[in-house]
């Protein structure tokens, strides 16, 4: 693309041996393009050798600023994934104070919270169209009753689990246990 200098080839695999060997085509004044390639040489110091071309010094300070460049950006995507991750745990912890489980002080992983997010909602849901005084505790069957047309599940192992609707049921047992105790 550029004017060849004599000898050009011969300065960088002085100077850059990686460079050389890396060396296609594409290359643009015999320095890699590509970011990832331009760092495979980054310990070498970019300083002309005495037998080279007289660009060999412009062009490693050139080389020298592209590294400098490329590393900022790379700290600077670092740090924004850095934010997105934490903020997207922040949000995580807040969820998770806001789901009942048992126990208590359990910590769901990130899926756990998601899940039980949306089982937790679809309960409330729930309990919002038909109340939580269901004589059993259980809203979310009395609803997948409704939805079925009506019929009662006969099989009881076919019947849907909601995770809500047992704590309450536990709770009600607990509530009897404790009121026909005293």
């Amino acid at each position: 693309m550029g004017s060849h200098h004599p000898g050009h080839g011969a300065c960088i695999a002085a100077t850059h041996p990686t460079a050389a060997m890396k060396s296609t085509g594409s290359d643009k004044g015999g320095f890699p393009s590509d970011p990832d390639e331009l760092d495979s040489g980054s310990e070498s110091s970019g300083k002309s050798t005495g037998g080279c071309s007289p660009h060999g010094g412009a062009k490693g300070k050139q080389r020298s600023r592209r590294l400098a460049t490329v590393s900022k950006q790379r700290q600077a995507a670092n740090a924004r994934e850095r934010d997105r991750t934490h903020s997207v745990n922040t949000a995580f912890t807040a969820l998770r104070t806001l789901i009942p489980t048992e126990p208590a002080d359990r910590k769901l992983s990130k899926i756990e919270t998601l899940r039980l997010a949306s089982s937790y909602i679809s309960h409330l849901a729930n309990v919002l169209l038909l109340g939580e005084d269901s004589p059993d505790g259980q809203p979310c069957l009395k609803y997948h009753t409704i939805l079925q047309g009506g019929t009662h599940i006969t099989n009881p192992t076919l019947r849907p689990i909601c995770t809500f609707c047992l704590s309450n049921q536990r709770k009600m047992v607990r509530d009897v246990e404790k009121h026909s105790s005293v």
